[in-house]
Order: C-alpha cells, then sequence, then structure tokens
C-alpha cells in the first residue's frame, strides 16, 4: 500500500449523528469520541500516535486543543463539546491525517484511522554518533574548525575533539558548565561558562589544552540551580556573542552565592493577586542580557530584555538572531533579531541599564519599547524550548532549503525558518522540519559539518528525566527531493507559497488552503493562550504553470498577527506524494506596505468554551507539555529543582483540590503561575491526573 493512500475507515454507533451539521450550541453536551489508530499496511496498533482536535469550541484550552495519546492497544478517547474542528492524527514517521470535521450532539462516535508512513521517511536521515566511553554525553555544544574537526563541550566541563579518521581526544577538563562554543582553529577553542568566556589554548601542540585565558566575565552570576550563560556564537569580524539567563527566584533560599550586587526587587512589580507569576528575575548585574565581545576583548552589553537567551546564532551576512523561551512576558517562545541596544520585552533587565534603571515604566511604555519577534513558534507543534539558530550554507547538501534557518528544541523537534524582509525589518515563516525518525531531546545546539549534515548537541538533565537521551546525533539527506513547502512569502493579499517539487492541480484548488490568524498577550503573566484567534477565509488561488508556487488571497489581511496556514491533503506531487509538512506559521508584523497597526476587521473570534467536568485523560497530555519537565514523569519530583513526590506519604495531593487549584494557577516558591498560559478548565483536568496517576494509598484529600 503506497504512503500516499491513507483510508480512514469509520464505525458509527446507532443513532450517530453524521460530521455535517454546524452552528451547535456550546451548553450542547460534550460527545465521547474513541477509536484505534493503526499502521495502514501491517494493521497493528500505533502506540505513540496522538489525536488531537482544533476549534473554536474549544477556545478556552491552551492551543484550542483536545489531545489525546493513544495506549498500548493503539486506542483513544477524547470528549469534546459539539463544533466545527480541524482533526489532526500524528505520529512519528507516520502521515499525518488532517481534515475537517464537525461533531453534532448525539450518540458516541466509533472512529478508527490508519496511517502510512511518511512519504518523507528516509528523505532525512538520523544517526547517533558513538561517544568515546570517558565522555559524559551531556553534549551542550558543538563546532566544527576551519579544517573540520568535530568539537564537542558537555555539561560536564569538558571539550572533546574527533578527527576526520573518527579519534577523539579531550581537549580540556574543569571548566563550570560549558554551554557552547567556536573553534577558530585546531590549537584554539573559545567556550562559554557559567562564569566567564575562556580562550583555551594548546600552545605546546600535544593535541591538549595548556592554557586557560579568560576573555570576559563582567557580568553577574550566582549559585541558583537554574541559571545559564548561552551562547557562542561568531562573526566574520571575530566578535562573538552570548548572553545571560535570569535565575529561578523565590524567597532568595535559591541563592546561595552571588557575584555582583544582588538587586532581587522586581523592576515592575506585580501587583496582581497571588504569588510573583513566573519567578525568573535578573538579581545579579547584567542578568537577561546580551553580550559582544570584540577579537581585541573588548566586552559590550549589546541588547536587553531576555529572559533565557537559549540560541544564538549569527546569519551569513553577520546578524545576530536569538531564540527566547516562554515565560512571563515571552507569550510564546520566539526567533529574535537582535540588534544593539534593543529592548526585546522582559523588563526585569531594565534594573541595570543607566537610562532605564531609575524609571519605571508603564505596561504600555514597555510595549512602546519593546521590538517584537521576527517569528513567534507556537507552543506546541513547534516545541516548548528552543535551542541555537543555525543557517543552511552547505551548497545544497543538505537538500533544497539553501539560507534557511534550523534549530533544534527540547523536545525530539527539529524547526525551519523561512525570512523575508518587509518594509526593511525581518519577519517570516517557521515549518516542523523533522518529527520522529529516531531524533531525541534536548537538541540545544547545532552545526552544519563539512561532511553537510546537521549536527545536532543534545542535553536535558534538570530539566526532564534523561532516559538515555543525551548525546551527539547528525541528520543527513539521502539526496533524494522532499515534497515539503519551501517558501511562505508575505504578498499586498495574502500570501505567496513555493514547493520544492512540482504540484498537482489540486495545489490550485482554494478548497485545499485554510488559514487562521491569532495573537498573543504581551503582558506579566507566564506565557499566553492564543488571542483573538478566527478563520480567515481564502477568496482566491493562482497555481504557477509550473507546479511550484501558488499565491492565495485571503478575505483580510491585517498585520501584527501570526497566520497559521494548511495546505489539505489532496494537494500532492505530480508524482502522487504528499507533503511532507503542509503547514506553516507566518509571523506578519507589518504588510508590505509598512503597516504595523491592524485596524477594523470584518472577521470575529470565536466565542470560549463553556465549562464542563474535570477531565484526567486531558490532564495526562496537559501534564506532559506543562510539567512533566519539573515533576518528572513518575510524578517523583527534583530534588535539585525542589518540586515533590506526589507519591509519597505526605504527597501535596492531601490538600484539597480549591487550594491545589489555586497554587497551580497562582504559583508558589518558584513554581510559575499557570493560571494565564492554562484555562481553569485545563487546570482542573491536569488536578484530576495528578489524583489518578499519583495519589498514594491513604493520602485522600481532605475536605
Amino acid at each position: 500500500m503506497s504512503a500516499s493512500m491513507i483510508w480512514i475507515r469509520m464505525r458509527l454507533h446507532v443513532a450517530l449523528a453524521v460530521l455535517l451539521l454546524a452552528g451547535t450550541s456550546a451548553l450542547a453536551q460534550a460527545v465521547r469520541l474513541s477509536g484505534v489508530v493503526r499502521d495502514a499496511d501491517t494493521g497493528t496498533p500505533l502506540r505513540n500516535a496522538q489525536v488531537k482536535l482544533e476549534g473554536a469550541a474549544l477556545a478556552g484550552r491552551e492551543n484550542s486543543q483536545a489531545i489525546a495519546r493513544v495506549n498500548a492497544q493503539g486506542a483513544y478517547r477524547l470528549e469534546v463539546p459539539p463544533g466545527e474542528y480541524q482533526l489532526w492524527v500524528l505520529a512519528p514517521d507516520y502521515e499525518e491525517v488532517g481534515t475537517r470535521w464537525v461533531v453534532a450532539p448525539g450518540q458516541p462516535v466509533e472512529r478508527d484511522f490508519e496511517l502510512g508512513k511518511l512519504s518523507g521517511a528516509g528523505v532525512y536521515k538520523v544517526e547517533t554518533l558513538p561517544l568515546p566511553r570517558a565522555m559524559i554525553p551531556e553534549v551542550s555544544g558543538v563546532a566544527f574548525t576551519p579544517q573540520g574537526t568535530l568539537v564537542v563541550t558537555n555539561r560536564r566541563g569538558e571539550v572533546w575533539m574527533r578527527n576526520a579518521a573518527g579519534d577523539w581526544r579531550r581537549f580540556a577538563t574543569g571548566l563550570y558548565e560549558g554551554f557552547g562554543l567556536v573553534a577558530p582553529g585546531e590549537a584554539e577553542v573559545l567556550v562559554i561558562q557559567r562564569p566567564e568566556l575562556t580562550r583555551l589554548r594548546d600552545s605546546d601542540g600535544d593535541g591538549i589544552a595548556d592554557r586557560y585565558e579568560t576573555v570576559a566575565d563582567q557580568w553577574g552570576i550566582t549559585g541558583n540551580y537554574h541559571e545559564f550563560t548561552y551562547g557562542l556564537a561568531r562573526d566574520g569580524k571575530g566578535n562573538v556573542y552570548f548572553g545571560s539567563g535570569m535565575v529561578s527566584y523565590g524567597r532568595g533560599r535559591e541563592i546561595p552565592w552571588a557575584r555582583g550586587e544582588l538587586q532581587a526587587a522586581q523592576y515592575h512589580p506585580w501587583t496582581g493577586p497571588g504569588n510573583v507569576p513566573d519567578g525568573h528575575r535578573s538579581v545579579a548585574p547584567l542578568q537577561g542580557w546580551m553580550f559582544q565581545v570584540s577579537a581585541a576583548g573588548r566586552f559590550t552589553p549589546f541588547a536587553f530584555g531576555f529572559r533565557q537567551p537559549l540560541g544564538v546564532g549569527v546569519s551569513p551576512d553577520d546578524e545576530l538572531f536569538v531564540s527566547d523561551v516562554s515565560g512571563a512576558w515571552v507569550p510564546t517562545s520566539t526567533l529574535m533579531h537582535v540588534e544593539r541596544d534593543g529592548f526585546y520585552g522582559h523588563p526585569d533587565p531594565l534594573k541595570w541599564h543607566p537610562d532605564y534603571k531609575d524609571r519605571k515604566l508603564s505596561v504600555d511604555e514597555l510595549r512602546a519599547l519593546r521590538r517584537p519577534p521576527t517569528v513567534y513558534l507556537p507552543r506546541g507543534l513547534m516545541g516548548t524550548s528552543p535551542g541555537q539558530p543555525v543557517w543552511d550554507t552547505t551548497g545544497g547538501r543538505f537538500g533544497p532549503y539553501a539560507g534557511q534557518i534550523f534549530l533544534g528544541d527540547v523536545t525530539p523537534l527539529l524547526m525551519r525558518v523561512d525570512l523575508e524582509k518587509v518594509a526593511g525589518v525581518y519577519q517570516g515563516a517557521a515549518f516542523p522540519f523533522l518529527r520522529g525518525g529516531g531524533l531525541r531531546l534536548g537538541g540545544m545546539h547545532n552545526a552544519f559539518g563539512p561532511d553537510g549534515a546537521l549536527y545536532v548537541a543534545q542535553t536535558v538533565r534538570g530539566w526532564m528525566s534523561t532516559e538515555g537521551n543525551e548525546g551527539l546525533q547528525r541528520v543527513v539527506w539521502s539526496g533524494e527531493t522532499p515534497v515539503d513547502l519551501l517558501h511562505v512569502k508575505l504578498t499586498a493579499r495574502g500570501f505567496a507559497l513555493r514547493y520544492t517539487t512540482p504540484m498537482n492541480v489540486s495545489m490550485g484548488d482554494a478548497s485545499q488552503y485554510q488559514v487562521k490568524r491569532f495573537l498573543y498577550n504581551y503582558h506579566p503573566l507566564d506565557g499566553s493562550l492564543r488571542v483573538s484567534e478566527t478563520d480567515v477565509p481564502v477568496t482566491r488561488v493562482q497555481a504557477s504553470a509550473d507546479g511550484l508556487g501558488v499565491e492565495v488571497e485571503l478575505l483580510e489581511l491585517q498585520p501584527g498577527f501570526v497566520y497559521e496556514l494548511n495546505v489539505g491533503r489532496k494537494v500532492l506531487s505530480r508524482t502522487g506524494r504528499p507533503l511532507a509538512n503542509a503547514i506553516a506559521y507566518y509571523t506578519a508584523n507589518r504588510l508590505l506596505s509598512g503597516e504595523t497597526k491592524p485596524g477594523p476587521s470584518r472577521l470575529q473570534a470565536a466565542a470560549a468554551q463553556v465549562a464542563r467536568p474535570p477531565d484526567a485523560r486531558r490532564g495526562e497530555e496537559i501534564f506532559r507539555l506543562n510539567c512533566v519537565a519539573c515533576h518528572m514523569p513518575d510524578g517523583k519530583g527534583s530534588k535539585q529543582i525542589g518540586t515533590p513526590d506526589y507519591t509519597a506519604a505526605e504527597s501535596p495531593l492531601k490538600k484539597p483540590d480549591h487550594e491545589l487549584l489555586a497554587i497551580i494557577a497562582g504559583g508558589k516558591n518558584q513554581m510559575p503561575a499557570f493560571g494565564n498560559v492554562l484555562p481553569a478548565q485545563s487546570i482542573a483536568d491536569v488536578l484530576a491526573y495528578l489524583r489518578k496517576a499519583f495519589q498514594p494509598p491513604g493520602a485522600r484529600p481532605a475536605p
């Protein structure tokens, strides 16, 4: 059975209401959806599949989604209110099933799905590189020398090199959590560790660094468990760039020592109810800043307003780009073009700026000062914590994506970003590039090698259970042209899409293009839901004769929104192969005219969902996406982070529901408030899951 043929079997219960009814009242009773997901060729259950529904009736949930993970038998179960949905069925290495569903009130619906193997499977192969037995595989940085030698650093303070024959040697030891490096030569490596930028030199030619030189250390650090110095990237003039993240600050007990003056008070004090949301704070000098060090060693505070600038990259044109991680003032993870003296959103680092330290800017003033993200990376399909951006400069050895940006994530995902300049400023589209195929967690740093492959350094220690996921992998192109969306560019009336290979006549069918738009809130709470989300009707589609391009015109095009574009499953290559990826998110900060402010609209966002009883099945997915990094998959927590053991005799689950719901919503100690990133319904769902999965015997909640 070919990968392009996906058969969907339907088994209907008695009195099933067919999925063709729209406009049903949200007050109607939820409908149970269930079934089994199988391999289309073998019929075996797909145990790692997910079934997702997105729609206006779920607007009160994060990303307007309901998600079910299948069990060992491939079975899923969901309960959703009547309404119209976009349905996705996903499994690593398999084609996604995507369709519009209209769920009518009535009897439960049972529907099975059969997924074919991804058409792109094998186009890109993931290989795990063997490491020396003596190396602890918390690989946190990767680079190549001009001669092609592979160089890595790990979080245990080592630097290793591998020559063309595959032989490893330890180049340096004794660093304090190396977190990125560049390698100007065989005998010189620049590495960023928590307290300093260090130059390592092999002066006697024995292959081992014998000189450790401090290049820069002019920023504050503390002993906080959650503090990192991020980088490293180097431009053509020899300038290097790195940044300092903020600490996870509760009551001060997490800072056993500090270098530099401490300023624990918030620059923009929290005046809302409950604890301070998202306790990441700039408490030591210049935390939350990006830095430049010139080739001559001059240290310059370069830009400010970052929460956790995890990914640092320099483009082929010597322009700095940084990825930041969602939380307070960062509504979802982002990729930003960073320019000197720019403010990028989080106000706490302003306390170290000579022009702002004694001024207390309002939210409106901060919003006006803030430079918006170049590209938003919507949480969920586009990961949670993006890593280092790198540019495809391989000259075609990595496929058709020359000049585009690739970046990993703490989840097993590689993303791709296609930028353009609109009215003189960068913006563009983000795509999921690789999901599955053996890709592991923790892709924080990347580098293209001399062989044209993408090398991915992976570390997750302290964020989630390692489970053998750390190390070094490389992604290799087979030489076969992938069937993919190559570009999404803004036009005066919509978007111009270009494919990697000629597509069939369905590419000119307007019904095969679905477009949504939405906003994120910039505010002091922890992250943001999608707001003002609405469908944008496609009014006209014009396909090019060569089958490579199509212009999609919209009923309305407004600046300031993120646009989600989905291509229908009838759009195939002329050889009958489906798209490896059919979704893109375009951040339209401005229009071609330069306009940045949206005007009156003919479109209306969907209404919020009516509350329902807590659902532990939904709560499990929410826990996995938002909580597992600190609370661990087994619910036992982390002593290092300070999260409790839910399974212990003195479990927090002995507390009554109202108290635990308040803690999840408002935060406590180092735990951030989730009351803004999750709706109340989702918080109730996750508590139901905690009680079902981890409630210890005899630890029933208090009345």
